[in-house]
């Protein structure tokens, strides 16, 4: 029972890890679009962080 808590644990720390760095990369990714290209997707400047933190944390 410990047994399964602490690799419960440990996987979600990895998973947590995995995710943080998913949200990194597509926050480079559209930090190097246009204003226009971001605007076309619904985004802007200021929305990018939350963006990428909420699509890679949310999609669980």
């Amino acid at each position: 029972m410990a047994r399964n808590r602490i690799f419960d644990s440990i996987s979600g720390f990895f998973g947590d890890v995995g995710r943080a760095r998913n949200a990194s990369n597509l926050y480079s990714d559209l930090s190097n679009m246009s204003d226009d290209a971001l605007r076309s997707r619904g985004l802007n400047r200021a929305d990018l962080a939350r963006h990428a933190f909420d699509t890679a944390f949310n999609s669980k």
